[in-house]
């Protein structure tokens, strides 16, 4: 029996906390040393990554400087700039960046006051400043248009040692008096490092909580008419029986970082990279011939309860998708296991057309990406069982509707040397069948194209014989027969040598040709 495999889908980051997803994660190694690294902020196009760097004085003192990064993903580099404002006793953490040039920080020494400064040539000078209260503010964070900040202070009248306080920007470009947020997020411990995803979910570091796994967890509240709803442990493998601290997500659907000082770490605190790969929810929700081997699955990718977790078996396939008109589409992308003969999951691409896609190996997958007023693209990835992390970048160009314009159908699948459709070609002819009902004037042909093996009688007749059985399918599921032609061209066509495997396999195709619109 064949083994079944689920893809899995980064859904759009606005349902990231509908459920707890499945991760894993990955020390950054190129940043992280024997000190105290923690704090990750990214700049608003994610091309810098700031983060804080600590080592111990005389008389338990720490220093802290702020340190950068250029890469994406896991693949940081420190660049070599240094923020910096004291070489005696002091904590230092950028809060946010207003630019890429500008940046709100953190100043231990200074209560309740966020510095601002500015880059000139690489040199980090202060232009400002931010006055929220009397006491000494711990760590903080800003909401996207910096009219929000929430901090962590041990503020007189609070409900334990540190808490969480906001403060408003108000149309007199005051800030308010700081409140404390409620019982759902303090408790009589420490709820420190506050991060705001989405303007509306604040994920915060806690030892107060009584679901705590050890040390400080990571939590997260959304607010829900206009409260604060009970805080919710992310779980493993975020959380440990360690400190884990400083959840930052980024915009990207699969990306966020923490600190932590788990077992297997260079020492202190490092930063790790989160990836997302499967939304709980919808794992929840699979049939059940599908959810009985979720845990099978997550096991087959190293799903683990344990630190430095690393990606072993799964390839992240990403890209752009743009029309041929050179303009970026926030297409909808399927996604199919052909083994399995249905779609799994759909996404829409992120608005600059980029998109992700999580995949283990041992198993046929289809992707199908549409835009309205656009032929859809299908790819095919045949993925073996793998040991190792993969990347395959690829970039899909949607062709607009027109006469003349053509696709691949590259998951329409024959037996071997017949013109008989197999089972897992039904997605493939779905797709073909829901873009001629969307698009009701649109006429097609479908043409046959063979490899050069055997005769050229022989595979003129079974290109003609293949795409007959396509237009007789699609005529079957009732789409109008005068919409359809068929045609076959044996090998007369090659797109690929037809001296290699490989190019044999591409030359075995089916294409869809619009005749009239």
């Amino acid at each position: 029996m064949k083994k079944i495999y689920i893809i899995l889908f980064c859904f759009c980051c606005t349902m990231l906390f509908a459920q707890q997803r499945q991760c894993y994660l990955t020390s950054i190694d190129s940043i992280n040393t024997s000190l105290n690294e923690f704090n990750t902020v990214l700049n608003p196009d994610e091309t810098i990554m700031s983060y804080s760097s600590s080592k111990e004085l005389k008389h338990g003192d720490w220093n802290e400087h702020v340190l950068f990064a250029t890469g994406e993903g896991k693949n940081w580099q420190p660049s070599g700039q240094v923020l910096s404002i004291n070489k005696k006793a002091t904590h230092i953490d950028i809060v946010g960046w207003v630019n890429n040039d500008t940046v709100f920080v953190y100043d231990g020494r200074k209560k309740g006051i966020i510095g601002i400064y500015s880059n000139n040539n690489g040199k980090w000078k202060k232009c400002g400043k931010i006055k929220l209260c009397s006491s000494k503010i711990k760590k903080s964070c800003m909401n996207s248009s910096a009219t929000s900040i929430y901090f962590s202070t041990e503020k007189k009248g609070g409900k334990g040692k540190q808490d969480i306080y906001m403060s408003h920007l108000g149309s007199d470009g005051k800030w308010s008096k700081p409140v404390i947020l409620s019982d759902s997020i303090n408790t009589v411990g420490n709820e420190i490092a506050p991060a705001l995803v989405g303007d509306s979910v604040l994920f915060f570091a806690s030892d107060g909580h009584s679901d705590g796994l050890g040390g400080y967890d990571i939590y997260y509240s959304r607010i829900v008419n206009g409260e604060w709803s009970k805080a919710v442990n992310v779980g493993e493998p975020i959380n440990s029986t360690s400190d884990d601290v400083f959840y930052y997500k980024a915009k990207t659907e699969r990306d966020a970082f923490i600190s932590s000082n788990r077992e297997g770490g260079k020492g202190g605190l490092d930063i790790y990279a989160i990836s997302y790969i499967l939304d709980k929810h919808y794992a929840d929700n699979l049939p059940p011939a599908l959810s009985a081997i979720t845990d099978k699955l997550l096991s087959n990718i190293n799903i683990q309860a344990a630190s430095h977790l690393d990606s072993t078996k799964i390839t992240l396939l990403s890209g752009i998708i743009m029309g041929d008109d050179s303009i970026p589409l926030q297409a909808e992308v399927a996604l199919s296991d052909n083994g399995l003969m249905q779609v799994i999951a759909t996404q829409k691409a992120e608005e600059s057309g980029a998109y992700k896609v999580i995949l283990p190996g041992g198993a046929n997958y289809g992707i199908a990406v549409s835009y309205p007023g656009y032929l859809f693209h299908s790819e095919n990835f045949d993925l073996p069982e793998q040991n190792e992390y993969k990347e395959i970048n690829k970039d899909i160009v949607l062709k607009k509707i027109a006469i003349g314009k053509n696709v691949a159908l590259r998951n329409l699948f024959f037996e071997v040397d017949k013109s008989t459709l197999s089972d897992e070609s039904i997605v493939e002819l779905a797709n073909v069948i829901k873009l001629l009902n969307e698009n009701p004037t649109l006429h097609i042909e479908i043409e046959g194209h063979t490899d050069n093996t055997g005769s050229k009688s022989h595979n003129q007749k079974l290109s003609e014989a293949r795409a007959k059985a396509v237009v007789d399918y699609l005529v079957e599921h009732g789409i109008d027969a005068k919409r359809l032609t068929s045609k076959g061209y044996g090998f007369s066509k090659p797109v690929a040598t037809n001296k290699t495997p490989e190019g044999r396999a591409e030359n075995r195709r089916t294409e869809l040709l619009v005749t009239k619109i």
